[in-house]
């Protein structure tokens, strides 16, 4: 779902952002606009915000935290495409775009703990704002941000998360196959670590510390199975109903988080899974399954020797709302800016065009 101006002027008059002040909200965006282009130019070009107040800090994140609440209201619907509810479907998207762009100008926490929570939270936002292009930049430009932490010495209820967030910054990231075929291994050694370690963190000494861990370790099983199902699907585009089976792991994660009062893994693993839709919805697999067998071909090699898993949101938006695919056009123009992904939207037609007509000898024609 591309995110376009018209929703997000939407999104900027959404009551929990006004609420927030037409006059801060402005100075909001000024000031993110500000840091932005700090960072990226920060030595070739000097810019001053105007009265600069001790107070910025504060606004942006509850900045942050307006288009967010907007974007929650919004979840539902997006998660369920079928609803056929479009307006709040996009203004969960907008609300979470915007929530991204402010939030990463923000400073980030102290505590490895609250930066693993922090980055998770903002790059799940990030994908459903349809800004997973911005997000790979923001990791290459904040590596110290995304550095896993050492799980020497970390109880096991760390241990299991600092090893999923190094799972989901592969995913997010995606830089080549052994990035997600990884993750299996990493699943796979948690579950040998799981043997050792989980039994003397359920032994605290007190029955309700025990079974906060307790839920919280359920929690954390269900995600890392979602986790090991989805980068299974990104590599090799099965199982084929990923989408009730995700529904499945982090319905139940979300159960137990609240069961634990875990208010802030609850609230992420929502934006996890709809993130997880996202990437699912994105993935070049769901053009493959539509298609034909040339396809299927196609796209494992790319996904094997480039590390191509998803499409770009205007490459998605061709195809599923401009109809590229139809087998009924025999002419197709793609009209898209330079890097927009022209190239594979005409590799996947050509392959339909070969497919559809190998008997009767047609011919295709490509003209850039």
């Amino acid at each position: 779902m591309n995110v376009t101006t018209e929703t997000l002027a939407k999104v900027d008059q959404h009551w929990a952002v006004m609420a927030v002040g037409a006059s801060e909200r402005q100075r909001g965006l000024e000031i993110t606009n500000v840091r932005l282009v700090t960072k990226a130019v920060g030595e070739q070009l000097t810019l001053d915000l105007p009265n600069p107040h001790s107070s910025d800090e504060d606004l942006l994140t509850r900045l942050a935290l307006a288009y967010e609440m907007a974007a929650i209201e919004g979840l539902s619907a997006f998660l369920n495409t079928t609803s056929g509810d479009m307006e709040l479907q996009k203004q969960c998207a907008a609300g979470a775009w915007r929530a991204f762009e402010i939030g990463r100008m923000t400073d980030p926490p102290e505590g490895t703990d609250r930066r693993v929570l922090h980055l998770l939270h903002l790059s799940a936002l990030a994908y459903c704002g349809d800004r997973w292009t911005d997000l790979r930049r923001w990791y290459r430009d904040e590596p110290a941000l995304c550095a896993i932490p050492s799980v020497a010495d970390a109880k096991w209820d760390r241990r299991l998360l600092y090893r999923l967030f190094d799972c989901w910054v592969r995913l997010f990231r995606k830089q080549d196959w052994d990035d997600l075929d990884r993750i299996r291994e990493i699943v796979v050694g948690l579950r040998e670590d799981q043997k050792e370690f989980e039994e003397t963190v359920l032994k605290s000494g007190s029955d309700a510390e025990d079974r906060a861990i307790a839920l919280r370790l359920v929690s954390l099983y269900h995600w890392a199975k979602a986790t090991e199902l989805l980068a299974k699907y990104m590599l090799q585009g099965e199982p084929v109903g990923i989408n009730a089976l995700l529904s499945k792991h982090y319905d139940a994660s979300i159960a137990a988080a609240t069961a634990a009062a875990d208010s802030q893994l609850e609230i992420l693993m929502r934006w996890i899974h709809a993130a997880s839709s996202q990437m699912v919805a994105g993935s070049i697999w769901r053009v493959a399954r539509a298609v034909n067998s040339r396809v299927t071909k196609f796209v494992h090699e790319v996904t094997k020797q480039q590390g191509l898993f998803e499409l770009l949101p205007p490459q998605r938006a061709a195809w599923l709302e401009q109809g590229l695919l139809d087998q009924a056009a025999t002419a197709v123009v793609i009209d898209m800016p330079t890097s927009g992904g022209k190239t594979l939207l005409a590799q996947f037609r050509i392959l339909q065009a070969l497919n559809q007509f190998d008997t009767e000898n047609g011919w295709v024609a490509y003209v850039a």
